[in-house]
């Protein structure tokens, strides 16, 4: 891909690190050297995922449950990481970011549920208004409609 994506754009890939299969650690050693082989070829982020490739996975649902795993890939690669999978509240994407388990927090089920997730967390993480840089039909409808 580095060949002909642009190099002042960041090239990620998401990857299933882990399958929750009682083979984890072998899964994860596995992962993390195909990982470093990934930024040796140009990768600038990886957004830590599950595999979902085996019946046998037990996966542990857990709010930011892939979070220190992610740390660990970066700890072990280098890259920074990024995770999407159980981080629905403000308060635990800014520990999983603060606490350096992820780089980046990737929001996925809570940005579908509330398509305005970044501004209600913004202003939850205590985040200025006059910080926000929102297109005029969206300051209308937060305007109107008395949020933030």
């Amino acid at each position: 891909m580095r060949k002909v994506w642009p190099e002042h754009l960041p090239l990620t890939a998401r990857f299933g690190v882990i399958e929750y299969d009682g083979r984890d650690d072998e899964t994860l050693a596995e992962s993390i050297e195909l990982a470093k082989g990934f930024r040796r070829e140009g990768l600038d982020m990886l957004s830590v995922s599950v595999g979902f490739s085996t019946p046998a996975a037990q996966i542990p649902w857990a709010p930011a449950f892939l979070a220190p795993i992610a740390q660990k890939v970066r700890r072990a690669t280098g890259l920074p990481v990024a995770s999407a999978w159980g981080i629905d509240t403000p308060a635990l994407a800014e520990r999983s970011v603060a606490s350096e388990q992820l780089d980046l927090v990737m929001v996925g089920r809570a940005h579908l549920a509330n398509p305005h997730w970044p501004y209600h967390a913004a202003r939850e993480l205590g985040v200025e208004r006059a910080a926000w840089t929102l297109p005029a039909p969206y300051a209308h409808w937060l305007e109107r409609y008395k949020v933030g």
